[in-house]
Protein backbone atom coordinates (compact mmCIF):
# COMPACT_ATOMS: atom_id res chain seq x y z
CA UNK A 1 0.00 0.00 0.00
CA UNK A 2 2.51 2.30 0.67
CA UNK A 3 4.59 1.76 -2.56
CA UNK A 4 1.18 2.48 -4.46
CA UNK A 5 0.88 5.47 -2.79
CA UNK A 6 4.65 6.22 -3.23
CA UNK A 7 4.78 5.98 -6.88
CA UNK A 8 0.85 7.91 -7.24
CA UNK A 9 2.79 10.62 -5.02
CA UNK A 10 5.80 11.12 -7.95
CA UNK A 11 3.10 10.64 -10.50
CA UNK A 12 1.83 14.18 -9.25
CA UNK A 13 4.94 15.68 -8.67
CA UNK A 14 6.16 14.76 -12.17
CA UNK A 15 2.53 16.23 -13.45
CA UNK A 16 3.22 19.38 -12.14
CA UNK A 17 6.62 19.53 -13.00
CA UNK A 18 5.44 18.73 -16.91
CA UNK A 19 2.18 21.50 -16.29
CA UNK A 20 4.84 24.47 -14.57
CA UNK A 21 7.64 23.63 -17.51
CA UNK A 22 4.51 24.35 -20.05
CA UNK A 23 3.53 27.46 -18.42
CA UNK A 24 6.55 29.03 -18.07
CA UNK A 25 7.72 27.90 -21.79
CA UNK A 26 4.59 28.96 -22.94
CA UNK A 27 5.71 32.62 -21.68
CA UNK A 28 9.03 32.81 -23.35
CA UNK A 29 8.00 34.40 -26.52
CA UNK A 30 10.69 34.56 -29.08
CA UNK A 31 9.67 37.60 -30.88
CA UNK A 32 8.80 39.51 -27.12
CA UNK A 33 11.31 41.92 -25.98
CA UNK A 34 11.06 42.97 -22.35
CA UNK A 35 12.84 46.03 -21.11
CA UNK A 36 13.02 47.05 -18.10
CA UNK A 37 14.76 50.45 -18.50
CA UNK A 38 15.73 52.84 -20.77
CA UNK A 39 19.40 51.88 -20.95
CA UNK A 40 18.76 48.42 -22.09
CA UNK A 41 16.91 49.43 -24.93
CA UNK A 42 19.88 51.98 -25.92
CA UNK A 43 22.13 49.32 -25.73
CA UNK A 44 19.70 46.97 -27.73
CA UNK A 45 19.81 50.02 -30.62
CA UNK A 46 23.28 50.33 -30.78
CA UNK A 47 23.65 46.78 -31.26
CA UNK A 48 21.46 46.09 -33.55
CA UNK A 49 20.02 49.39 -35.17
CA UNK A 50 20.78 49.15 -39.17
CA UNK A 51 21.76 52.40 -39.55
CA UNK A 52 24.57 52.32 -37.05
CA UNK A 53 25.84 49.00 -38.83
CA UNK A 54 26.06 51.39 -41.91
CA UNK A 55 28.36 53.86 -39.93
CA UNK A 56 30.68 51.37 -38.16
CA UNK A 57 31.34 50.17 -42.05
CA UNK A 58 31.48 53.90 -43.28
CA UNK A 59 34.26 53.74 -40.63
CA UNK A 60 35.91 50.82 -41.71
CA UNK A 61 35.44 52.12 -45.63
CA UNK A 62 37.41 55.73 -44.14
CA UNK A 63 40.29 53.58 -42.29
CA UNK A 64 41.05 51.72 -45.70
CA UNK A 65 41.34 54.63 -47.72
CA UNK A 66 44.07 56.25 -45.10
CA UNK A 67 45.58 53.20 -45.47
CA UNK A 68 45.22 53.77 -49.50
CA UNK A 69 46.44 57.40 -48.96
CA UNK A 70 50.38 55.31 -47.47
CA UNK A 71 50.74 53.43 -50.45
CA UNK A 72 52.83 56.26 -51.86
CA UNK A 73 55.25 55.32 -49.42
CA UNK A 74 56.15 52.01 -50.68
CA UNK A 75 57.41 51.27 -54.08
CA UNK A 76 55.57 50.23 -57.03
CA UNK A 77 57.58 46.23 -58.71
CA UNK A 78 55.79 45.32 -61.97
CA UNK A 79 57.02 42.75 -64.22
CA UNK A 80 57.17 42.20 -67.78
CA UNK A 81 57.67 40.89 -71.15
CA UNK A 82 57.91 42.19 -74.64
CA UNK A 83 58.62 40.44 -78.18
CA UNK A 84 59.14 43.10 -80.96
CA UNK A 85 59.28 42.81 -84.56
CA UNK A 86 61.12 45.24 -86.27
CA UNK A 87 59.92 45.12 -89.81
CA UNK A 88 62.16 47.92 -91.08
CA UNK A 89 65.19 48.52 -89.30
CA UNK A 90 66.20 52.37 -88.91
CA UNK A 91 69.21 53.52 -91.43
CA UNK A 92 71.97 55.13 -89.66
CA UNK A 93 74.40 57.39 -92.45
CA UNK A 94 78.29 55.83 -91.46
CA UNK A 95 81.55 57.68 -92.25
CA UNK A 96 82.63 55.07 -95.49
CA UNK A 97 85.89 54.94 -94.12
CA UNK A 98 84.39 52.45 -91.86
CA UNK A 99 83.34 50.03 -95.02
CA UNK A 100 85.71 51.02 -97.51
CA UNK A 101 84.27 53.54 -98.95
CA UNK A 102 86.20 56.38 -98.40
CA UNK A 103 85.08 59.98 -98.61
CA UNK A 104 81.54 58.76 -98.87
CA UNK A 105 78.17 58.58 -96.44
CA UNK A 106 76.98 54.58 -96.07
CA UNK A 107 73.55 54.00 -94.94
CA UNK A 108 73.36 50.62 -92.97
CA UNK A 109 71.11 49.20 -90.61
CA UNK A 110 71.99 48.36 -87.13
CA UNK A 111 70.46 45.17 -85.43
CA UNK A 112 67.98 42.67 -85.82
CA UNK A 113 64.61 41.62 -87.15
CA UNK A 114 63.55 40.34 -83.57
CA UNK A 115 64.16 41.13 -80.03
CA UNK A 116 62.74 40.23 -76.95
CA UNK A 117 62.72 41.88 -73.56
CA UNK A 118 62.22 40.34 -69.69
CA UNK A 119 62.49 42.17 -66.70
CA UNK A 120 61.20 44.19 -63.50
CA UNK A 121 60.38 47.94 -63.15
CA UNK A 122 60.82 48.93 -59.92
CA UNK A 123 59.82 52.57 -59.06
CA UNK A 124 59.81 54.74 -55.42
CA UNK A 125 58.71 57.91 -54.96
CA UNK A 126 61.08 59.95 -52.71
CA UNK A 127 59.74 63.33 -52.50
CA UNK A 128 55.73 63.94 -52.85
CA UNK A 129 54.36 66.40 -51.07
CA UNK A 130 50.93 66.63 -52.66
CA UNK A 131 50.61 62.67 -51.74
CA UNK A 132 51.81 63.28 -48.22
CA UNK A 133 49.48 65.63 -47.22
CA UNK A 134 46.26 63.97 -49.26
CA UNK A 135 47.39 61.20 -46.31
CA UNK A 136 47.19 63.35 -43.72
CA UNK A 137 43.50 64.89 -44.87
CA UNK A 138 42.36 61.21 -45.47
CA UNK A 139 43.75 61.01 -41.31
CA UNK A 140 41.15 63.56 -40.63
CA UNK A 141 38.25 62.38 -42.59
CA UNK A 142 38.20 58.85 -40.78
CA UNK A 143 38.49 61.01 -37.59
CA UNK A 144 35.66 63.17 -38.96
CA UNK A 145 33.98 60.35 -39.86
CA UNK A 146 34.56 58.65 -36.12
CA UNK A 147 32.53 61.99 -34.79
CA UNK A 148 29.54 61.57 -37.40
CA UNK A 149 29.27 58.00 -35.74
CA UNK A 150 29.49 59.42 -32.56
CA UNK A 151 26.60 62.32 -33.53
CA UNK A 152 24.12 59.88 -34.64
CA UNK A 153 24.92 57.61 -31.26
CA UNK A 154 23.95 60.76 -29.87
CA UNK A 155 20.86 60.65 -31.92
CA UNK A 156 20.32 57.31 -31.74
CA UNK A 157 20.02 57.55 -27.93
CA UNK A 158 17.58 60.47 -27.68
CA UNK A 159 15.18 59.28 -30.21
CA UNK A 160 15.01 55.96 -28.23
CA UNK A 161 14.66 57.20 -24.88
CA UNK A 162 12.34 59.55 -26.22
CA UNK A 163 9.91 57.05 -27.91
CA UNK A 164 10.78 54.75 -24.68
CA UNK A 165 9.38 57.55 -22.83
CA UNK A 166 6.20 58.07 -24.95
CA UNK A 167 5.12 54.68 -24.62
CA UNK A 168 5.46 54.86 -20.51
CA UNK A 169 3.21 57.58 -20.54
CA UNK A 170 1.10 56.19 -23.03
CA UNK A 171 0.94 53.18 -20.72
CA UNK A 172 0.16 55.18 -17.56
CA UNK A 173 -2.57 57.62 -19.20
CA UNK A 174 -4.21 54.24 -20.52
CA UNK A 175 -4.40 53.22 -16.43
CA UNK A 176 -5.29 56.50 -15.45
CA UNK A 177 -8.17 55.89 -18.29
CA UNK A 178 -9.34 53.20 -16.72
CA UNK A 179 -10.51 54.58 -13.50
CA UNK A 180 -11.83 57.94 -15.47
CA UNK A 181 -14.13 54.88 -17.46
CA UNK A 182 -14.95 53.34 -14.20
CA UNK A 183 -16.01 56.89 -12.19
CA UNK A 184 -17.92 58.46 -15.62
CA UNK A 185 -19.52 55.16 -15.96
CA UNK A 186 -20.54 55.05 -12.46
CA UNK A 187 -21.69 58.80 -12.69
CA UNK A 188 -23.48 57.71 -16.13
CA UNK A 189 -25.83 55.11 -14.59
CA UNK A 190 -26.41 57.13 -11.67
CA UNK A 191 -27.56 60.11 -14.15
CA UNK A 192 -29.82 57.57 -15.84
CA UNK A 193 -31.75 56.06 -12.74
CA UNK A 194 -32.46 59.81 -11.65
CA UNK A 195 -33.24 60.85 -15.23
CA UNK A 196 -35.80 57.79 -15.52
CA UNK A 197 -36.88 58.38 -12.42
CA UNK A 198 -37.83 62.20 -13.35
CA UNK A 199 -35.19 63.77 -10.93
CA UNK A 200 -33.33 65.49 -13.43
CA UNK A 201 -33.41 66.86 -17.22
CA UNK A 202 -31.97 65.26 -20.18
CA UNK A 203 -29.43 68.00 -20.44
CA UNK A 204 -27.75 66.39 -17.29
CA UNK A 205 -27.51 62.56 -18.85
CA UNK A 206 -26.16 63.95 -22.14
CA UNK A 207 -23.36 65.56 -19.95
CA UNK A 208 -23.03 62.33 -18.52
CA UNK A 209 -22.73 60.32 -21.80
CA UNK A 210 -20.55 63.06 -23.11
CA UNK A 211 -18.00 62.28 -20.29
CA UNK A 212 -17.95 58.40 -20.84
CA UNK A 213 -17.62 59.38 -24.77
CA UNK A 214 -14.70 61.93 -23.76
CA UNK A 215 -12.92 59.59 -22.03
CA UNK A 216 -13.38 56.70 -24.48
CA UNK A 217 -11.87 59.47 -27.36
CA UNK A 218 -8.84 59.97 -24.39
CA UNK A 219 -8.09 56.08 -24.79
CA UNK A 220 -8.18 55.56 -28.17
CA UNK A 221 -5.49 58.18 -28.47
CA UNK A 222 -3.35 57.02 -25.84
CA UNK A 223 -3.70 53.34 -27.59
CA UNK A 224 -2.91 55.51 -30.58
CA UNK A 225 0.08 57.30 -29.18
CA UNK A 226 1.23 53.75 -27.99
CA UNK A 227 1.31 51.83 -30.75
CA UNK A 228 2.85 54.47 -32.53
CA UNK A 229 5.83 54.88 -30.19
CA UNK A 230 6.12 51.18 -29.88
CA UNK A 231 6.54 50.69 -33.78
CA UNK A 232 9.07 53.75 -33.62
CA UNK A 233 11.13 51.83 -30.84
CA UNK A 234 10.80 48.80 -33.06
CA UNK A 235 12.03 50.82 -36.37
CA UNK A 236 15.01 52.35 -33.87
CA UNK A 237 16.00 48.60 -32.10
CA UNK A 238 15.99 47.01 -35.45
CA UNK A 239 13.36 45.02 -34.68
CA UNK A 240 10.81 43.25 -37.35
CA UNK A 241 7.16 44.09 -37.68
CA UNK A 242 6.14 40.79 -36.13
CA UNK A 243 8.01 41.16 -32.77
CA UNK A 244 6.14 42.69 -29.53
CA UNK A 245 8.39 45.25 -26.98
CA UNK A 246 7.04 44.76 -23.24
CA UNK A 247 7.92 47.96 -21.17
CA UNK A 248 8.35 46.82 -17.15
CA UNK A 249 9.92 49.99 -16.20
CA UNK A 250 7.63 52.36 -13.41
CA UNK A 251 7.64 55.66 -15.12
CA UNK A 252 9.81 58.57 -13.25
CA UNK A 253 7.42 60.57 -10.93
CA UNK A 254 8.10 63.95 -9.06
CA UNK A 255 7.96 60.89 -6.13
CA UNK A 256 10.83 59.07 -7.23
CA UNK A 257 12.58 62.43 -8.70
CA UNK A 258 14.06 62.85 -11.91
CA UNK A 259 18.06 63.57 -11.84
CA UNK A 260 19.28 66.63 -11.70
CA UNK A 261 21.45 67.75 -14.27
CA UNK A 262 23.82 70.96 -14.12
CA UNK A 263 26.11 69.55 -16.70
CA UNK A 264 26.83 68.40 -19.91
CA UNK A 265 29.24 66.74 -21.95
CA UNK A 266 30.90 68.50 -25.04
CA UNK A 267 28.73 69.65 -27.83
CA UNK A 268 30.05 66.44 -30.74
CA UNK A 269 29.06 69.62 -32.97
CA UNK A 270 31.98 70.91 -32.19
CA UNK A 271 34.09 68.29 -32.53
CA UNK A 272 33.49 67.90 -36.03
CA UNK A 273 33.28 71.83 -36.70
CA UNK A 274 37.20 71.34 -35.65
CA UNK A 275 38.23 68.43 -37.71
CA UNK A 276 36.62 70.26 -40.88
CA UNK A 277 38.80 73.05 -39.77
CA UNK A 278 41.71 71.17 -39.59
CA UNK A 279 40.62 69.51 -43.06
CA UNK A 280 39.95 72.96 -44.50
CA UNK A 281 43.75 73.73 -43.09
CA UNK A 282 45.29 70.86 -44.63
CA UNK A 283 43.74 71.53 -48.17
CA UNK A 284 45.66 74.96 -48.25
CA UNK A 285 48.64 72.92 -47.95
CA UNK A 286 47.71 70.48 -50.29
CA UNK A 287 46.99 73.35 -52.96
CA UNK A 288 50.19 74.90 -52.34
CA UNK A 289 52.08 71.79 -52.42
CA UNK A 290 51.33 71.81 -56.28
CA UNK A 291 54.25 74.28 -56.66
CA UNK A 292 56.59 72.56 -55.08
CA UNK A 293 58.65 69.24 -56.70
CA UNK A 294 58.26 65.82 -57.14
CA UNK A 295 61.21 63.55 -57.15
CA UNK A 296 61.15 59.54 -58.13
CA UNK A 297 63.27 56.97 -58.42
CA UNK A 298 63.14 54.50 -61.19
CA UNK A 299 65.51 51.06 -62.07
CA UNK A 300 64.88 48.39 -64.63
CA UNK A 301 66.73 45.01 -64.38
CA UNK A 302 65.87 42.87 -67.46
CA UNK A 303 67.88 40.75 -70.28
CA UNK A 304 67.55 41.42 -74.18
CA UNK A 305 67.58 38.70 -76.77
CA UNK A 306 68.06 39.68 -80.58
CA UNK A 307 67.15 37.11 -83.37
CA UNK A 308 66.97 37.22 -87.01
CA UNK A 309 64.15 34.71 -87.17
CA UNK A 310 61.03 34.22 -85.72
CA UNK A 311 62.73 32.33 -82.83
CA UNK A 312 62.93 32.24 -79.27
CA UNK A 313 65.11 30.89 -77.05
CA UNK A 314 65.31 30.32 -72.92
CA UNK A 315 69.29 29.23 -73.15
CA UNK A 316 70.74 31.70 -70.88
CA UNK A 317 73.65 32.36 -73.85
CA UNK A 318 71.09 34.28 -75.95
CA UNK A 319 70.44 36.31 -73.13
CA UNK A 320 72.20 39.89 -72.74
CA UNK A 321 71.83 42.02 -69.20
CA UNK A 322 70.09 45.34 -69.91
CA UNK A 323 69.47 47.41 -66.73
CA UNK A 324 69.46 51.19 -65.90
CA UNK A 325 68.90 53.44 -62.73
CA UNK A 326 66.74 56.85 -63.07
CA UNK A 327 65.76 60.17 -61.12
CA UNK A 328 63.19 61.74 -61.87
CA UNK A 329 62.82 65.63 -60.89
CA UNK A 330 59.38 67.35 -62.19
CA UNK A 331 59.19 70.79 -61.16
CA UNK A 332 55.94 72.56 -62.39
CA UNK A 333 56.59 76.19 -63.69
CA UNK A 334 53.40 77.66 -65.47
CA UNK A 335 50.08 76.03 -64.88
CA UNK A 336 47.71 79.24 -66.07
CA UNK A 337 47.31 80.72 -63.12
CA UNK A 338 45.36 77.49 -62.16
CA UNK A 339 47.32 76.65 -59.06
CA UNK A 340 46.88 80.18 -57.75
CA UNK A 341 42.65 80.27 -57.87
CA UNK A 342 42.95 76.94 -56.37
CA UNK A 343 45.21 78.23 -53.31
CA UNK A 344 42.82 81.47 -53.02
CA UNK A 345 39.95 79.20 -53.18
CA UNK A 346 40.66 76.90 -50.14
CA UNK A 347 42.10 79.87 -48.42
CA UNK A 348 38.28 81.14 -48.44
CA UNK A 349 37.35 77.60 -47.46
CA UNK A 350 39.19 77.63 -44.58
CA UNK A 351 38.45 81.23 -43.51
CA UNK A 352 34.50 79.73 -43.46
CA UNK A 353 35.09 76.87 -41.39
CA UNK A 354 36.68 78.78 -38.71
CA UNK A 355 33.79 80.87 -39.13
CA UNK A 356 31.45 77.92 -38.90
CA UNK A 357 33.41 76.89 -35.82
CA UNK A 358 32.90 80.14 -33.56
CA UNK A 359 29.17 80.16 -34.54
CA UNK A 360 28.87 76.61 -33.63
CA UNK A 361 30.89 77.00 -30.39
CA UNK A 362 28.34 80.11 -29.56
CA UNK A 363 25.43 78.20 -30.41
CA UNK A 364 26.03 75.40 -28.57
CA UNK A 365 26.35 76.78 -25.40
CA UNK A 366 22.89 78.37 -25.91
CA UNK A 367 21.40 75.71 -26.41
CA UNK A 368 22.85 73.98 -23.89
CA UNK A 369 22.37 76.51 -21.77
CA UNK A 370 18.21 76.59 -22.14
CA UNK A 371 18.14 72.70 -22.10
CA UNK A 372 19.54 72.55 -18.91
CA UNK A 373 17.24 75.80 -17.58
CA UNK A 374 14.15 74.39 -19.48
CA UNK A 375 14.51 70.78 -17.74
CA UNK A 376 14.45 72.44 -14.05
CA UNK A 377 11.60 74.40 -14.56
CA UNK A 378 9.93 71.32 -16.56
CA UNK A 379 11.01 69.93 -12.86
CA UNK A 380 9.62 72.27 -11.11
CA UNK A 381 5.91 72.51 -13.49
CA UNK A 382 5.66 68.80 -12.97
CA UNK A 383 6.00 69.12 -9.14
CA UNK A 384 2.99 71.01 -9.39
CA UNK A 385 0.84 69.61 -11.88
CA UNK A 386 1.18 66.29 -10.43
CA UNK A 387 0.26 68.10 -6.89
CA UNK A 388 -3.19 69.34 -8.56
CA UNK A 389 -3.86 66.33 -10.08
CA UNK A 390 -3.59 64.30 -7.08
CA UNK A 391 -6.13 66.93 -5.15
CA UNK A 392 -8.51 67.20 -8.22
CA UNK A 393 -8.50 63.10 -7.71
CA UNK A 394 -9.33 63.73 -4.47
CA UNK A 395 -11.79 65.93 -4.96
CA UNK A 396 -13.42 63.88 -7.62
CA UNK A 397 -13.69 61.23 -4.91
CA UNK A 398 -15.28 63.31 -2.37
CA UNK A 399 -17.85 65.25 -4.66
CA UNK A 400 -18.90 61.80 -5.87
CA UNK A 401 -19.38 60.84 -2.37
CA UNK A 402 -21.47 64.15 -1.94
CA UNK A 403 -23.58 63.46 -5.06
CA UNK A 404 -23.91 59.58 -3.53
CA UNK A 405 -25.56 61.24 -0.49
CA UNK A 406 -27.75 64.00 -2.06
CA UNK A 407 -25.44 66.70 -0.61
CA UNK A 408 -24.79 68.47 -4.12
CA UNK A 409 -25.78 68.22 -7.52
CA UNK A 410 -25.15 67.16 -11.14
CA UNK A 411 -23.78 69.93 -11.99
CA UNK A 412 -21.34 70.72 -9.40
CA UNK A 413 -20.16 67.17 -9.47
CA UNK A 414 -19.45 67.85 -13.60
CA UNK A 415 -17.51 71.23 -12.84
CA UNK A 416 -15.76 69.22 -10.28
CA UNK A 417 -15.02 65.94 -13.04
CA UNK A 418 -14.32 68.17 -15.87
CA UNK A 419 -11.88 70.57 -13.68
CA UNK A 420 -10.00 66.83 -12.80
CA UNK A 421 -9.68 65.84 -16.61
CA UNK A 422 -8.34 69.54 -17.41
CA UNK A 423 -5.79 68.42 -14.34
CA UNK A 424 -4.71 64.98 -15.33
CA UNK A 425 -3.98 66.53 -19.18
CA UNK A 426 -2.06 69.01 -17.96
CA UNK A 427 -0.21 66.52 -15.75
CA UNK A 428 0.08 63.79 -18.44
CA UNK A 429 1.76 67.08 -20.95
CA UNK A 430 4.42 68.67 -18.14
CA UNK A 431 5.34 64.79 -17.71
CA UNK A 432 5.88 64.32 -21.81
CA UNK A 433 7.75 67.55 -21.38
CA UNK A 434 9.98 66.57 -18.64
CA UNK A 435 10.51 62.95 -20.48
CA UNK A 436 11.54 65.12 -23.77
CA UNK A 437 14.15 67.51 -22.12
CA UNK A 438 15.63 64.20 -20.03
CA UNK A 439 16.18 62.35 -23.48
CA UNK A 440 18.38 64.67 -24.93
CA UNK A 441 20.53 65.50 -21.74
CA UNK A 442 20.63 61.77 -21.37
CA UNK A 443 22.30 61.25 -25.44
CA UNK A 444 24.44 64.47 -24.01
CA UNK A 445 26.28 61.95 -21.69
CA UNK A 446 28.99 59.59 -21.93
CA UNK A 447 27.89 55.81 -22.48
CA UNK A 448 29.33 54.67 -18.81
CA UNK A 449 27.36 57.42 -17.45
CA UNK A 450 24.12 55.89 -18.57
Amino acid sequence: MDKIIMKVARLLWILMFLVCSKNLFAQQDPNTIVLFNVNEAIAYGKKYNIDRNIQELQQDRARAEHKLSKSYLLPTISGSFTAQNNLNLATTPIPGELVGQPGTLVNVQFGQDYNYNAGITITQTVLDWQNSIKSRIAKVGTEITQVQSSLFDEKLTEQIALFYYNAIIAQKALEINKKDQSLADSIRTLTQDKFNNGLIDKSSLNQAIINVNNIGQNVLANHSSLEQSLNQLKNLLGLPADSNIELQEVEKTEEQGFPISETLAMDKNILLYERQLEQARLDVKQQRALHYPKLSLNAYFGQQQFQNDFTFSLDGEAWTDYSYVGLNLSVPIFTGLANHNKIKVSKIEYGIAQKNLEQEKQQSALRDDLLLKEYGISLQALATAYDNFMLYQDNVDLTFQKLQQGIIGLDAYFKVFEDYLRAENNYLNTLSNVYGNYATILSRKNDNEL
